[in-house]
């Protein structure tokens, strides 16, 4: 990143909050081992990671009724949330076995660390397994505080999500940027006024550049050069 890209990017932002799964992280192969293994509790086939990916992305329960409808079995509010927690009681065992942070992750974090900017992740994942998986990766630090899915009253696409973890952090929403893979990233960004920049690598059904976000990266140490664009407009 040049110089001029520095001050442009620390004159514009002082926050950036990350999405985790599909942005920061593929866990695809951990989550779709701990959804596998609820699945063989009800007599049923594991799930492959591509799908678990496609399954991912709008927090646990949606994952959930995802994995179980592959098998032609819709499950009622009761039956959902308690595969649910069986699900997040296997994935919490060994949430970052598989996992790997994105080419460029660290690299970027660190540089962002040096600007003097807040870094949060705000995650439709439980709050414990994300910090878990951040600091398993030496992800936190930088990386300083985690709103997750049971963190707050409310989660994403609420705009509050992000905007209680921005404020808890110190920041300010008028500085800050969202970056995610996923249309509840991008709404809960639109409708805290805060521009987003989505990845075109994360776990969404729907094309990256159908999202409505500021800009779309194709690798995550395009980052600051986005930022860079989005500062200018």
């Amino acid at each position: 990143m040049h110089p001029n890209a520095d001050n442009a990017i620390a004159a514009r932002f002082d926050t950036v909050i990350y999405d985790l799964d599909g942005t920061l992280i593929d866990s695809a192969r951990d989550m779709g081992l701990a959804v596998s293994r609820v699945l063989a509790d009800h007599g049923l086939p594991a799930i492959t990671d591509d799908e678990a990916r496609a399954y991912m992305g709008e927090g646990s329960k949606v994952t959930m009724r995802r994995a179980f409808a592959k098998h032609g079995r819709a499950l009622d509010e009761a039956d959902l949330s308690a595969v649910t927690r069986e699900f997040v009681r296997y994935y919490a065992v060994d949430p970052v076995r598989h996992t790997r942070a994105f080419e460029g992750v660290a690299e970027t974090v660190t540089r962002f660390n040096r600007l003097g900017l807040r870094q949060g992740v705000c995650t439709n994942k439980f709050e414990g397994p994300a910090r878990t998986i951040l600091e398993g990766l030496k992800l936190m630090p930088p990386i300083s505080d985690v709103a997750g899915a049971d963190t707050f009253d409310v989660r994403k696409p609420d705009p509050g999500h992000i905007l209680k973890l921005v404020q808890r952090m110190g920041g300010r929403a008028d500085r800050c940027a969202m970056v995610g893979d996923s249309i509840h990233d991008v709404e809960a960004a639109r409708r805290a006024g805060i521009p987003a920049v989505v990845v075109s690598w994360g776990y969404t059904a729907r094309p990256a550049h159908e999202l409505g976000a500021q800009a779309v990266i194709q690798r995550f140490d395009a980052l600051p050069d986005a930022l860079v664009q989005i500062a200018a407009s």
